[in-house]
């Protein structure tokens, strides 16, 4: 008797699709959430979660609360880097932070970093649902909430400054708050000002002004000198870690004294790159170099500081595609000191990659990673 052999249906095009679909959603929308999770609870239990906010942000803001000096810190918290050198108006920003314990502010600026990740990309007209589960994996922005630093927020409110830079006085307020909150993201006044945006760059003049008088005036004005004479020391304890321009120079055995020319030639390179794409009418081009000016002219960086990139990249592809990954294979980078140069390479070779996507590059590249 013949043996009937086991006949295998073909698979349908409507069967491919719903396998395509399966896949998809497994791969971007579970893994991602899973993988969250997993970190929170990692986190958690090696207690580091929100470092920066739990050893520098919160303390400071009790202090101020009590009437104390934001800005006292230890030689060993400059050299640890855990001493809070951040203006006056992000002490009035997480002033209500410090009227609850310090667990549930943990727990709720935690959350507040993460959520600033899918808003920044729905603010830069993303609604490719894939790269909502996909930027969570980015070691950028995991270092971003898992700090807790105000990085996270700074992204969003640049992605705002994009959506709102038509109008004047929003563009403004947003700009000049952003710089009042981090000095370095100072580039998006300049953006403004060569995109011809006159109305905007005056009222972000106009806007830092009442803010930092009303900040200083709140905090205290005798904070101010204390306040720069600590980021002064900060600068010159940490110039060697992290990846900034500095920290390169320095793992290339140059001094402090190099370092700072290179930085000065880069940023200057970069603000030129600034100048011709915004007299240019490139918008998105020339915010892309900003963002890489932010990052040249900052005397210090740190891995989250590289979820900026989020930005230029949400602008040049809205949709998934290969140049998103960036982010996962940054991935190597450490969260902690010191740094080393391979690693440092890996940063700027991702910076690079994406302000290259960013700016165009060639058809040939533009074809591989769509």
């Amino acid at each position: 008797m013949g043996v009937t052999p086991l006949a295998f249906a073909p698979a349908t095009p409507g069967s491919r699709e719903r396998l395509r679909r399966a896949a998809e959603q497994g791969l971007f929308g579970v893994v991602p959430v899973l993988v969250s999770v997993a970190l929170v609870v990692v986190v958690f239990r090696l207690n580091v979660v929100v470092f920066d906010f739990s050893s520098a942000y919160y303390p400071a803001v009790v202090r101020m609360l009590a009437g104390l000096n934001p800005y006292a810190a230890s030689h060993g918290q400059v050299v640890g880097g855990t001493a809070f050198v951040n203006p006056a108006l992000s002490l009035l920003l997480l002033a209500p932070f410090g009227v609850v314990s310090a667990g549930l502010a943990q727990v709720v600026w935690m959350l507040v970093c993460i959520a600033c990740v899918p808003v920044t990309l729905w603010a830069l007209g993303v609604r490719d649902w894939r790269l909502y589960g996909l930027t969570l994996l980015w070691s950028p922005v995991f270092d971003g909430w898992q700090t807790g630093n105000l990085t996270l927020p700074l992204v969003l409110m640049v992605a705002c400054v994009w959506r709102y830079r038509q109008r004047p006085l929003v563009a403004g307020l947003l700009t000049a708050a952003a710089i009042s909150l981090k000095p370095f993201v100072w580039p998006l006044a300049l953006w403004l000002l060569v995109t011809r945006r006159v109305r905007a760059t005056a009222w972000t003049l106009a806007w830092g002004l009442a803010l930092n008088l009303l900040a200083w005036a709140l905090v205290g004005m005798r904070e101010v000198p204390v306040y720069l004479k600590l980021s002064s020391q900060v600068t010159a304890a940490l110039w060697r870690g992290g990846y900034g321009v500095l920290a390169v120079c320095g793992a290339l055995g140059l001094g402090r004294d190099a370092g700072e020319l290179v930085l000065v030639l880069a940023a200057a390179a970069a603000g030129a790159a600034v100048l011709r794409l915004g007299l240019g009418r490139r918008d998105p081009e020339a915010l892309a170099a900003s963002i890489l000016l932010m990052l040249i002219a900052s005397p210090l960086v740190w891995n989250h500081y590289f979820s900026l990139l989020l930005v230029p990249m949400a602008l040049a592809r809205p949709r998934l595609s290969l140049a998103w990954g960036v982010g996962v294979l940054m991935w190597p980078l450490p969260p902690r000191l010191p740094i080393s140069g391979w690693e440092q390479a890996i940063a700027w070779t991702a910076t690079a990659a994406v302000v290259w996507v960013a700016l165009g590059g060639n058809e040939r590249l533009a074809r591989v990673l769509e």
